[in-house]
């Protein structure tokens, strides 16, 4: 299922811990349209959240109420070693977003946060991109957490 999911109005989405998604494109459905990506692909707005991990059947996880230590070590794990891919995911999927925010006559949340002195996604390394991401920053509080309470 991609796209569009029939018969589900945006109230029902649940609100998107995702700040662009206050500023989605016309059509384009928040992150909290739970199964809107086929199985097993990653919905890249994941790494700009903190709230949720989303498993490879395309259901959101609390990280901090429904992940166990081993599974967030797990994911940590998997994201670290798959670094790579998905920086260039990510460089990929922020250059169509500026085009079409640009089509659509706006600046991209990237162009604003640069232009606020933030660097550019390109002018980091996919681990230091990685690293700074809110979803890897609380995976790693969460399983850090664990470590010291037990």
């Amino acid at each position: 299922m991609s796209g569009t999911l029939p018969n589900m109005s945006e109230s029902e989405y649940g609100p998107s811990p995702v700040p662009a998604d206050a500023d989605l494109w016309p059509g384009e459905l928040p992150f909290t349209a739970w199964g809107q990506h086929g199985y097993g692909q990653l919905d890249l707005r994941v790494f700009d959240q903190d709230v949720y991990w989303v498993n490879i059947e395309q259901r959101p996880i609390l990280i901090a109420a429904d992940m166990s230590r081993e599974y967030i070590a797990n994911v940590v794990a998997h994201l670290e070693e798959n670094c790579e891919y998905f920086y260039r995911q990510t460089v990929r999927r922020e250059l169509m977003q500026r085009s079409g925010d640009l089509l659509l006559g706006r600046s991209s949340v990237s162009q604003v946060a640069e232009r606020a002195g933030a660097p550019s996604l390109r002018d980091l390394t996919p681990a230091a991109w990685l690293d700074g991401t809110p979803l890897m920053r609380r995976l790693r509080r969460t399983l850090c957490a664990y470590d010291t309470a037990g």
